[in-house]
């Protein structure tokens, strides 16, 4: 009687699923565990279960050269997780974001319910998922501070969460060239905003009139400033059509020992380049040269605007720009 209903047992639990092979443990909505059997090595693990070595080492932590020991527990593959479930296991390339997307919450929301610090997450970890919200108010939230630690970078920050650096300055109202400092914090939004049609289109050009000492910046037929310009003494500016072919954050007149700002090189004038640059300032004093005196003929040659002007341009123009000289 005793072997009997043993035997009917074994059936049963065939039929149900729930007889495994050894070195094997899974439970209910956790991932597939493997228990390591003497002399197993990865390649025999990933080729049992049909996933490749680095997948098992990316999930379990593994470094190249690493020894397996007799039951030591294997992660084989976390389980895809419906997203109306409340628990979802993180893949390869998953972000913060993302999965709160996926998942139909916030990313605040997730932080909260895991009680986590920062949207660093790793391959097979357990998070809770909340609530769905409703999209309205989904919107509203999807936004999470972040804590900057020691030898982050705006890059790597934005590479957490699945956002751009331009998203990041955009909200913590960030320019080109700011630094972040250890403990500062910064809103992340992982919504995507919809990219605003520019109003401009087209070619870019530089028009400069020597008569008026006025230049116009425009893209295609649309013109984006009119500032006040400063020419040569003298008719010393060349007119005619060229093009920007230097660039630099600086450059050094050595014939007058002046440095200029936001320089933008268009044609040699013998040994000398001239170009279009912001105030420029006595490499030996520092004293401001021609302040207060943009939109008079002034210069030995270059085109001049006051410093905010210099710096939108030389922003804005690439190499290759076209710059028009006329009288």
């Amino acid at each position: 009687m005793m072997k009997r209903y043993l035997f009917l047992l074994i059936v049963a639990s065939v039929l149900l699923g729930l007889w495994t092979r050894p070195g094997v443990a899974r439970a209910e909505g956790a991932p597939l565990i493997h228990q390591v059997q003497e002399g197993e090595t990865l390649a025999d693990i990933a080729q049992r279960y049909g996933v490749s070595v680095q997948e098992l080492m990316a999930l379990n932590h593994l470094r190249q050269g690493n020894r397996l020991v007799a039951n030591q527990r294997l992660v084989i593959n976390p389980p895809q997780q419906d997203p109306n479930g409340r628990i979802y296991v993180v893949k390869q390339g998953d972000t913060l974001m993302g999965i709160a997307r996926k998942m139909g919450v916030s990313a605040a929301a997730i932080l909260k319910a895991n009680k986590l610090q920062s949207g660093v997450i790793y391959v097979g970890q357990r998070l809770k998922i909340p609530k769905r919200q409703n999209p309205a108010s989904q919107a509203r939230t999807q936004t999470v501070t972040h804590v900057v630690r020691r030898g982050e970078t705006l890059s790597s920050i934005a590479a957490l969460y699945g956002v751009t650096v331009a998203q990041i300055r955009q909200n913590n109202g960030l320019k080109d060239g700011d630094l972040i400092q250890v403990g500062q914090k910064l809103v992340i939004s992982g919504q995507k905003k919809k990219p605003q049609a520019k109003a401009a289109r087209g070619a870019k050009k530089f028009v400069v009139d020597i008569s008026e000492q006025r230049c116009w910046r425009y893209e295609g037929d649309v013109l984006l400033n009119t500032w006040r310009c400063s020419t040569g003494r003298h008719n010393s500016t060349k007119t005619g059509r060229f093009r920007v072919q230097s660039k630099l954050r600086k450059a050094y007149g050595s014939t007058w020992n002046i440095w200029m700002p936001w320089w933008l090189g268009i044609y040699w004038s013998g040994p000398v380049e001239n170009g279009i640059h912001g105030l420029p300032w006595n490499a030996k004093t520092g004293a401001r040269t021609w302040a207060g005196l943009v939109g008079t003929p002034i210069t030995y040659g270059c085109v001049m605007l006051n410093d905010k002007a210099a710096e939108t341009l030389w922003r804005w123009a690439d190499i290759g720009t076209l710059v028009i000289i006329k009288r």
